[in-house]
């Protein structure tokens, strides 16, 4: 009797563990699993800060979500907005100090005071990178701030190079692992070429595209001339879907944000204040996918029901793997 009763239960364990192993494969063979997979990406939540001004300039900040249009790959979406005031901010700077940086770096005496402006009172984090010809130094957002602000304004002459692909690279890498609510942006002083970077800018633009990060370009010109227009629009050229320019400005284009000239300190402290603006006084765009496949999605912002016409700048694509 005591056999049997071992054995008795031992056999219903098997026939149990039998039928769950069959109904596993069942359902893996009638495609269950993909399907799970595909309802947990159409879940990603596709963030576009966006900004709009009138042909003046003057930033439009009374806009709702039905005032937008947005499109992922030609198909419309539904939106979701929330304005930016008060939003978190994590910022990394990125300052070129070789090549032609080398006469431009007594420019930055008040660049911890600005940068401390655009971080505002809203939560927010700071990281700094220098670079030349390589990545040199990074303050990977340190608890505490004071050295980072003082090497803002002391960066030390670099070589002749200037990898400010490899610099962009390495700032969204630390950005990746900020908190998921705080918006990420790079602040990129820098020479509008790149010379020396390792990275290809295809490989830039889909790490910008995954990590949803903002650039502003901030660039001088190497031969000293003072630009009138506060900001310019890049010269287009594309290669399949992704763009084929090496510089800087194309970056702050395909990310959403601004490439910004500057001719010595007072300029460079008057176009950061207005982009300082800017950061804070944009929309939030947001939508889920409607379709959700791998790859490199453009994404087009446009303005409805206006009398006049408007300017829409805004983030250009994202990437799911």
């Amino acid at each position: 009797m005591r056999k049997a009763e071992v054995v008795g239960p031992l056999r219903i364990f098997t026939v149990l563990a039998m039928l769950v192993s069959v109904a596993s494969t069942a359902l893996a063979q009638d495609g269950w699993a993909h399907k799970t997979q595909v309802v947990k990406s159409t879940s990603s939540l596709v963030i576009v800060p966006t900004l709009v001004r009138a042909q003046s300039g003057e930033l439009i900040r009374d806009l709702d979500a039905e005032h937008f249009r947005l499109a992922d790959n030609g198909v419309e979406q539904n939106v979701y907005l929330q304005q930016v005031e008060n939003e978190p901010l994590a910022v990394v700077v990125l300052i070129q100090t070789g090549g032609a940086a080398s006469s431009e770096l007594g420019n930055y005496g008040k660049l911890d005071s600005i940068v401390r402006s655009i971080l505002g009172t809203s939560p927010s984090k700071l990281a700094l990178i220098s670079f030349d010809s390589h990545v040199r130094q990074i303050w990977a957002f340190p608890p505490r701030v004071d050295g980072v602000e003082y090497a803002l304004t002391h960066p030390a002459v670099g070589d002749n190079g200037a990898a400010v692909r490899d610099a962009v690279r390495s700032g969204i890498n630390i950005l990746q692992n900020q908190p998921a609510q705080f918006r990420r942006i790079i602040l990129l002083l820098s020479q509008e070429k790149d010379s020396g970077s390792e990275s290809r800018f295809a490989d830039v633009v889909r790490d910008v595209a995954r990590s949803g990060t903002t650039i502003y370009s901030f660039t001088f010109s190497s031969d000293g001339t003072r630009r009138k227009s506060h900001t310019t629009k890049p010269q287009r050229r594309s290669v399949g879907d992704l763009p084929l320019s090496p510089d800087a400005s194309e970056l702050a284009a395909e990310s959403g944000g601004e490439r910004v000239r500057f001719s010595g300190e007072d300029d460079l402290e008057q176009k950061m204040s207005i982009v300082r603006e800017d950061i804070r006084s944009g929309y939030i765009l947001s939508f889920h996918p409607s379709a959700p496949t791998s790859g490199l999605h453009r994404i087009s912002v446009e303005v409805l029901q206006q009398k006049d016409p408007l300017n829409v700048l805004a983030r250009k694509n994202y990437w799911l793997d």
